[in-house]
């Protein structure tokens, strides 16, 4: 027996109230270890595994400096680890440990890795040097830990009886690397959740263990100009561009392996090869050692994105105010073509909603290629482009690859085009109205400085419209 059990409880009551005072899992972990080696052992330590069977940490008492760097540079292979972790080892289970001894030859089997270098004395029953003693701690059904113990000061074999100490240790080790576990996901999290608060509004990628892309923000599209139908479900360096993938390769990778956040520069070319400088935080999320997935957050440089935009922005409203001259329907008709040129839109068109508000009329093409106007008429629902539009008071584009907006489909084929988009136009309180274009390609991408300026262009569409609805409203 290694001391008196009651001198081993007497260890445990005198040292265990000072866990109160520490903080952090491997204070906490390292005293318990401590309390073991004053209970009899000579050597204990803590090892953390990944799902892999690898050793990532390792907290150790009763080991000289040699000796840690020993274990470092000979960790067991994680085929060995797994092996010991298994059912092959339940013939040797003492409550939460197992026991395995050099005088079994089943055992010793197994702790030499298939190798005979020798057998030991039969007439006397007592731990040897090569005895293995070692606790798993589990977290669901995953082990995530390994105490092991070794040198018993008085020499005797564990049973029962002389491991209630370190069953109770076993314990109070297990319940901290629980608590400690929920409380680091919560914190990765709020981490994250601080960057994105610091820095404003950025965009946000989440990735599985994979590297599957399984959701993406508003922001993430805007910032890589790819729609987020194209981005889900895909390993992310199947969709962007090679040298952004060679950039962030190596900084993602080393997120993985270190399960440390990284923060990174890059500059990102989108399907205009406009070049814009990325700033990139990569957080690797993980349950204790095991990597499980990461969380990009992405934002423009402030000396690119800003002023980018706004330039574009105030380019065209340059170009809109050089043309804002002469009566209504000229600045309407300049309004339309200014439109069209920047963007490459198409048949533009005017829609109204019917009075019984079940259909979206075509009451207006600016195009004079189009004239069937009823053709283009369609109920005024969900499945409809325009009507999602006017519901959502936004500008709303789709693309013939999206199967959501099935009135499209007809007129698609009628055009020619691939894709389109509707803006809402504020005419009258009582007049609901968009502005429909089509367009050729469906690489086009609704970015926030489209988005204004288009939006500008609708609010001017609008003030056009107004004396010609005033005089149909009021008869």
């Amino acid at each position: 027996m290694l001391t008196s059990e009651l001198s081993q409880m007497d260890v445990l009551s005198t040292n265990l109230y000072q866990l109160k005072s520490l903080k952090a899992m491997d204070e906490k972990c390292t005293h318990l270890l401590e309390i073991l080696r004053k209970s009899g052992w000579g050597k204990t330590s803590l090892c953390f595994l990944n799902s892999k069977f690898e050793t990532r940490k390792t907290l150790y008492v009763g080991y000289v400096p040699e000796m840690i760097k020993f274990s470092e540079e000979h960790k067991l292979p994680p085929l060995k680890r797994k092996e010991l972790l298994s059912s092959t080892t339940d013939r040797w289970r003492i409550a939460p440990f197992y026991y395995l001894p050099w005088r079994d030859e089943r055992a010793r089997y197994i702790v030499s890795d298939g190798l005979s270098t020798e057998i030991p004395l039969k007439y006397k029953i007592e731990w040897h040097k090569n005895d293995l003693l070692y606790g798993p701690i589990y977290y669901d059904a995953r082990a995530v830990a390994v105490l092991t113990m070794d040198e018993p000061k008085d020499h005797a074999v564990p049973n029962k009886v002389n491991l209630r100490v370190p069953t109770i240790i076993h314990s109070i080790i297990n319940e901290i690397i629980q608590q400690y576990l929920a409380e680091e996901q919560y914190a990765n999290f709020r981490t994250i959740y601080r960057s994105i608060v610091g820095r404003g509004t950025i965009g946000i990628i989440e990735l599985d263990i994979t590297g599957k892309i399984i959701d993406v923000n508003a922001a993430a599209e805007q910032i890589l100009t790819i729609s987020k139908t194209k981005l889900l479900g895909n390993i992310y360096h199947k969709v962007l561009n090679d040298s952004f993938i060679a950039r962030i390769a190596p900084p993602i990778q080393e997120a993985i392996e270190t399960l440390v956040p990284v923060e990174l520069d890059a500059d990102y070319a989108d399907f205009n090869q406009n070049i814009h400088k990325i700033k990139m935080q990569i957080a690797p999320l993980h349950i204790l050692y095991d990597y499980t997935g990461m969380i990009w957050s992405l934002s423009y440089s402030e000396k690119s994105e800003i002023f980018s935009t706004y330039q574009t922005v105030l380019k065209i409203l340059k170009a809109i105010n050089d043309n804002f001259s002469g009566d209504y329907l000229d600045i309407q008709n300049q309004m339309i073509k200014l439109m069209c040129t920047e963007f490459q839109f198409k048949y533009p068109r005017l829609y109204v909603l019917s009075e019984d508000q079940i259909t979206l009329k075509c009451v207006h093409s600016y195009d004079p290629e189009l004239e069937d106007f009823s053709f283009f008429d369609h109920p005024y629902n969900r499945n409809s482009l325009a009507s999602n539009a006017i519901l959502e008071n936004e500008i709303v584009y789709s693309t013939l690859k999206e199967r959501n907006v099935r009135d499209l489909r007809r007129i698609w084929e009628r055009l020619k085009t691939k894709a389109a988009i509707a803006i809402p136009l504020h005419i009258m309180p009582n007049v609901k109205a968009v502005l429909v274009c089509d367009i050729e390609t469906s690489e086009f991408f609704l970015d926030e400085s489209k988005r204004i300026t288009l939006s500008y262009f609708g609010n001017l569409i609008s003030i056009t419209l107004r004396p010609v609805f005033d005089k149909f409203t009021t008869g």
